[in-house]
């Protein structure tokens, strides 16, 4: 081993970073051409560390914003390891090009870097702290997602352990217990991600005088009131005046709003009016002979209290609004409110198979309720079932303006046109907002084929788009018309030049967007677009074939999986990579160890593979092997296209003699 060299493996670059206890390269594979991140740790430190710590903590993690491990070496000296090489700045170098980011953009990283912390904090059996957290180990990738780097000092919590074993950590960022007798936990992690988001906010470094931290709006007087409060917490000296955990912390930056006057002022008239019908109340008891009336009277105000309570928790806690909406149900079983809402909640979340499954089941205990039904409806639109989604709106009596929206949409995608232009002028003789007419009326081109005005159509509702909601279904359906458009294409019918190029860069424009970045649905449209625009358009960069490649590892990451890992592999596998396409069998093998899915094309690899070597030495028999594997699993419920195809070139392979 040399210091060019790993292993014969990976051939060193440059350096791309270096701390007290290792140094970062930039490698690559010196077969498969693909790049690296390596870091070198030495073994002679001068403290107590445990050298494959990062390693054993990263390998067994799942994570959009954590870097995966993909090898290990372990020699005398030194240890090591092989990871992801994340693209894009550190916020420690983006602090420096610009001093500070806005407020909007602040927060979102605060509640991302929370999500990934939580993530951490919550392992089993024993929580992992990170220990490390500051500006130049977060990455801002080129998509604008962020990724945490460096695991080199993190550690997991054990409650029988009465303090660190190591005084590690970067002094400023770090909490004062990381350099005392007291053992870390997650409110370590909470400090350092406090003095994060306040130096992203503010501008101050920790390391600038005046050594203290001010309220931050003394820094940045647009700072809102609710961010200050937050950072100071986070950033208390006493571990115990901290959050006491990041699922407390996060739920108080999705409702910051609480913090501000006029929500204080709000409460402050809210607990008089309390107090006033307490007092009216306590007056009424002495007048209301037998008691039970005031006690139905409280137990009503209590069922409407919870679920007001559930209401105000459908997208900013899911869990305690499911709490509230069951003790209500407790309340009054037989009524039928808490089960229509959860329905809603369902839908709100994005569960759309849960809420239509739910939403059946409502009905069928309550018998017919319009607007379960309408729930039912939307939700069934977001599936694509447009024919079911039609029949509920059909059935939903006096409609709301998204209602109308949504039914005329269903029924232009089911091909009956004037009924969609009749709602199409309803809506407009309603008022209704222009994005919303625009995003119909392009509706109603795309199912009469007018592909140009329905393209005109979409991208005025897109630019005029009031709401996230909208922007994305307008995004979908200009992918779809131009998936449409694509497959004309090959037969030179296609009134629009290159659409899956316009596809791919309407929508690398779109997952970058705050309230897109996770969105599967888009990530999976974006590659596939990117794959048919590298197909079909001579002019697009080499690079678009790996670049759908790494949109459908982003729809993994996002846990969408099963099709995908066949869809990851078939890119590869086109590039001649067949080091990543391998790779993508073996994660798709320990996703789905039933499916004989992984080893029919495998096979298949297998057999390319050999085919491209001298006829001397060619050998089939690790085909042939895949091959009966694959067999041995095929279940009679399963798609036998792959399996059949590896059948036919085994079969060739068995007449001409090579097995």
């Amino acid at each position: 081993m040399t210091m060019a060299t790993i292993n014969d493996t990976y051939e060193l670059k440059s350096m791309i970073g270096q701390g007290g206890m290792s140094t970062v390269y930039l490698a690559e594979h010196i077969r498969l051409h693909t790049r690296w991140a390596v870091k070198e740790v030495r073994k002679n430190q001068a403290i107590r560390f445990d050298f494959l710590a990062e390693s054993n903590i990263l390998k067994r993690l799942q994570h959009p914003m954590l870097p995966r491990i993909v090898d290990i070496f372990d020699t005398a000296e030194t240890v090591y390891i092989v990871e992801d090489f994340v693209e894009g700045i550190t916020l420690g170098d983006l602090l420096r090009q610009q001093k500070k980011v806005d407020e909007a953009q602040g927060l979102q990283w605060f509640q991302d870097l929370c999500g990934v912390l939580s993530y951490l904090h919550n392992q089993q059996p024993n929580p992992i702290i990170y220990r490390d957290l500051k500006p130049s180990n977060i990455m801002l990738q080129p998509d604008g997602t962020l990724k945490l780097i460096d695991f080199g000092i993190a550690r997991e919590y054990k409650e029988d352990s009465n303090a660190d074993t190591t005084y590690v950590g970067t002094r400023g960022y770090a909490a004062p217990e990381q350099f005392g007798k007291a053992q870390t936990d997650a409110r370590t992690d909470i400090y350092a991600l406090g003095v994060t988001i306040y130096h992203l906010l503010t501008g101050k470094s920790p390391y600038e005088p005046p050594y203290q931290f001010v309220p931050a709006r003394q820094l940045a007087p647009k700072l809102s009131r609710g961010t200050e409060y937050i950072l100071s917490k986070c950033i208390q000296s006493e571990p115990a005046n901290r959050y006491q955990s990041v699922d407390s912390l996060l739920d108080n930056l999705e409702h910051i709003y609480r913090f501000d006057l006029a929500w204080k002022r709000y409460q402050n008239a809210k607990r008089l009016r309390v107090v006033i019908i307490a007092a009216m109340l306590a007056v009424s008891i002495g007048l209301i002979m037998g008691g039970q009336a005031l006690i139905g009277q409280e137990k009503e105000a209590s069922y409407a209290a919870l679920l007001e309570q559930a209401g105000g928790l459908y997208t900013s806690n899911f869990e305690s609004a499911l709490v509230c909406l069951e003790e209500a149900r407790s309340l009054f079983p037989k009524r039928i409110e808490t089960d229509r809402q959860q329905t809603y909640a369902l839908y709100l979340n994005g569960q759309w198979q849960s809420c239509v499954d739910y939403g059946a089941d409502v009905l069928k205990r309550h018998g017919p309720d319009t607007q379960t039904r309408l729930f039912m409806a939307s939700a069934q639109f977001e599936l694509g079932d447009y024919t079911q989604a039609a029949e509920g709106f059909a059935q939903g009596g006096e409609l709301s303006a998204d209602n109308l929206r949504d039914y005329a949409v269903c029924l232009g995608r089911l091909g009956q046109v004037e009924q969609a232009e009749a709602i199409l002028e309803q809506l407009i003789g309603q008022g209704a907002n222009p994005d919303v007419t625009q995003y119909v009326q392009g509706e109603v081109y795309y199912a009469q084929k007018k592909y140009l005005e329905a393209e005109d159509a979409f991208l005025k509702a897109l630019e005029q788009a009031e709401t996230l909601a909208l922007s994305r279904r307008c995004y979908v359906s200009l992918e779809d018309l131009y998936r449409d458009c694509a497959a004309l294409v090959r037969t030179d019918a296609s009134p629009i030049a290159y659409p899956a190029t316009k596809s791919a860069e309407l929508l690398s424009s779109a997952v970058v967007q705050e309230g897109l970045r996770y969105d599967s649905v888009l990530w999976e449209a974006l590659a596939l677009a990117y794959f048919e625009a590298y197909h079909t358009d001579p002019s697009v960069p080499a690079d678009y074939l790996s670049k759908a490649a790494n949109c459908f590892n982003r729809v993994i990451e996002l846990g969408v999986v099963k099709e995908y890992y066949a869809n990851l592999y078939t890119i590869y596998y086109e590039m001649k990579d067949y080091g990543r396409a391998e790779q993508t069998l073996m994660d798709y093998e320990a996703a789905f160890p039933e499916d004989y899915m992984p080893h029919a094309l495998r096979g298949m690899m297998l057999i390319t593979v050999e085919n491209e070597k001298p006829q001397s030495a060619r050998n089939y028999e690790l085909a042939q092997a895949e091959y009966e594997t694959a067999e041995e699993m095929l279940r009679s419920s399963d798609d036998t296209t792959y399996y059949q195809q590896l059948e036919s070139l085994i079969e060739n392979l068995r007449k001409n003699g090579w097995l």
